[in-house]
C-alpha cells in the first residue's frame, strides 16, 4: 500500500530551540541520527528529523511514494527508547536537502548532519550537503562522522579553536556551555604559524615573531577571562602551539568528544567556510560544531 504524503506547511518560528537532523536513511547517516537523539535527551530540546525528497515518485492516483516514512518512524522509536521524554516532530520536505534543512533550522536551533564518505579520494570525504549546510546555516551545525557513538565519548574533553585577532564570542560560549553541561574539560587551542616569517629571514624576524607571540598570549588570556568568570565550574586547559591551525586541531582531537570552530564568512563563496574549518571538517574523526559569527566587511572566502 502506498502512503500519501502531502508537502509540509512551513512552520512558524519555533517557540523553543530544537535539534534538527538531516535524514537520508543511509548507513553513514545513522551516526548523525544517534548524535541528534543524544543531544535532544541531554538538552531537553524537541527532536526534528527532516527528510528531503528532491524528486518524489508520484503514482497514477496522484499519491506520493511514502517509503521515507518508515525511516522516520524508526527514528521516533529510537528516540523514545533513549529517553521517553523526547518530543519528536518528523517532517518530509519536497526540496533539495540544503534549502530543506536550512529552511527548518533557526538561529537558536542545533542542526545535525552526517559526514558522508562518497569515495576513496580525500576531496570526497565529506558530502556537499554537509559542507554547504555548515557554511550557510543561521545557527550551529554539527557534522558527525560515520560510526560515531556519543555514548562512548561522554567523558572526553571539548576542543575549541581560538584566534584572538578574529575573536567570536559565540564560539567560546558554545564550547564553555557544552563543557559545563557534560562536566568535562575544555581545551582551548591557539596556534601561530611562524614558518612563513622565519623562512623569509629568521635572524631579523625572530624578535618580531617573539614579540607578536607574547602579545597574542596576552590577548588570548584576555579573550578567555570573561567566559572563565561566567563558567567557574569548567576546568580549562589552554594549549598554545606553532604551526598550521587545522593540523594542530586535528592532531589534538584524538580522544575528544567535540571540536568547536567559528565561521566568520557570509556564505558568498562556494561553501561559505574558511580554509581551517574546511580542512578540519574533512579530516576530523570526531564531530565538528561550526558556530556562525557576524560577518565582517572585509571577510573573504579562503
Amino acid at each position: 500500500m502506498t502512503a500519501t504524503v502531502s508537502p509540509p506547511t512551513r512552520p512558524s518560528p519555533p517557540l523553543e530551540p530544537r535539534v534538527v537532523v538531516g535524514v537520508d536513511g543511509s548507513e553513514p547517516n545513522r551516526a548523525a541520527v544517534a548524535y541528534a537523539i543524544a543531544e535532544a535527551a541531554a538538552s531537553g530540546r524537541p527532536l526534528v528529523p527532516v527528510v528531503a525528497v528532491q524528486h518524489p515518485v508520484r503514482h497514477q492516483d496522484g499519491a506520493v511514494d511514502g517509503r521515507r516514512w518508515p525511516v522516520l518512524r524508526e527514528i521516533e522509536r529510537q528516540a523514545e527508547a533513549a529517553d521517553a521524554g523526547i518530543r519528536t516532530v518528523s517532517l518530509i520536505e519536497f526540496d533539495h536537502p540544503v534549502p530543506a534543512l536550512l529552511g527548518y533550522a533557526d538561529v537558536e536551533d542545533l542542526l545535525v548532519v552526517g559526514k558522508r564518505g562518497l569515495g576513496g579520494s580525500r576531496r570526497f570525504l565529506v558530502g556537499s550537503t554537509a559542507m554547504r549546510v555548515a557554511g550557510r546555516s543561521l545557527g550551529t551545525v554539527v557534522v558527525v562522522p560515520p560510526g560515531w557513538s556519543p555514548a562512548e565519548h561522554l567523558r572526553e574533553p571539548v576542543l575549541v579553536g581560538v584566534d584572538p585577532d578574529t575573536h567570536c564570542e559565540p564560539v567560546l560560549r558554545a564550547a564553555f556551555e557544552r563543557a559545563r553541561r557534560d562536566r568535562v574539560e575544555l581545551v582551548v587551542l591557539h596556534s601561530v604559524n611562524l614558518r612563513p616569517v622565519l623562512v623569509w629571514d629568521p635572524t631579523v624576524n625572530a624578535p618580531l615573531v617573539r614579540d607578536g607571540q607574547e602579545r597574542s598570549d596576552v590577548d588570548l588570556d584576555a579573550t578567555i577571562k570573561p567566559l572563565r568568570d561566567l563558567y567557574p565550574q569548567v576546568r580549562v586547559t589552554i594549549e598554545r602551539d606553532r604551526g598550521r591551525a587545522a593540523g594542530i586541531i586535528l592532531a589534538r582531537s584524538v580522544g575528544a568528544q567535540l571540536i568547536v570552530l567559528g565561521r566568520r564568512h557570509d556564505a558568498r563563496g562556494t561553501w561559505g567556510l574558511g580554509p581551517v574549518a574546511r580542512e578540519v571538517i574533512h579530516g576530523a574523526e570526531v564531530p565538528v560544531a561550526v558556530v556562525p559569527c557576524q560577518a565582517q566587511p572585509d571577510d573573504r572566502e579562503g
